[in-house]
């Protein structure tokens, strides 16, 4: 008899898709056996170098026969990376634009771990009241976006402080020139200027 023993037959190679990096882990290889049933056993795969981003990942198993014969079986991971999420946006009120300063955003990171840092937007601050925001975009490396938006409310709430009524006693109405202002302020320490009227 002359044994010539004919090449052996694998399954379907594998293909998965999954959201981040760290689920691309070595599979497990299917059961081999060559054509008298014995079975084979792969040794350590080989792997594609891992994508920074996202991408493929791929393993391969070499299957060898004691005639020799070899066959590949791959397992391909497809890496298209989960959009991350962001917190509620947030707000607070003030009363002076001074305290609007650029509030600390939060900590995000992307479905591979890796913190996404945000690129910051502020609209024109209000001349008096109204609305400042700041506007917080982040994108991470596969291009998926997420934006926290954190709005101060200026409210001017406290009245302004002014000195104590004043006056004199003069003899002709000629005398009764029109007094300088004090110099009020209100309390953001902006000037306010006044609005002078007189008795007829």
């Amino acid at each position: 008899y002359t044994i010539d023993l004919t090449p052996f037959i694998l399954p379907s190679n594998g293909i998965e898709t999954i959201d981040n990096l760290a689920d691309a882990v070595e599979p497990t290889p299917p059961t081999v056996t060559d054509n008298c049933g014995n079975t084979l056993t792969a040794p350590a795969p080989t792997k594609t170098d891992t994508p920074d981003c996202q991408g493929s990942v791929v393993y391969t198993f070499v299957f060898t026969d004691c005639a020799g014969n070899t066959a590949n079986w791959t397992y391909t991971y497809t890496i298209e990376l989960a959009p991350f999420t962001v917190p509620a946006n947030d707000g607070s009120t003030v009363e002076c634009i001074a305290d609007a300063t650029p509030p600390t955003p939060p900590t995000i990171v992307d479905a591979n771990g890796d913190d996404v840092i945000p690129v910051m937007t502020e609209n024109a601050d209000p001349a008096c009241e109204g609305d400042k925001i700041y506007t917080f975009t982040y994108t991470d490396c596969a291009g998926n976006t997420g934006v926290w938006v954190y709005t101060y409310t200026i409210d001017v709430v406290t009245n302004p402080v002014v000195p104590t009524n004043d006056g004199s006693t003069v003899e002709c109405i000629a005398d009764a020139t029109q007094p300088t202002a004090p110099v009020v302020t209100d309390v953001c320490g902006n000037a306010i200027t006044p609005v002078i009227t007189e008795n007829t």
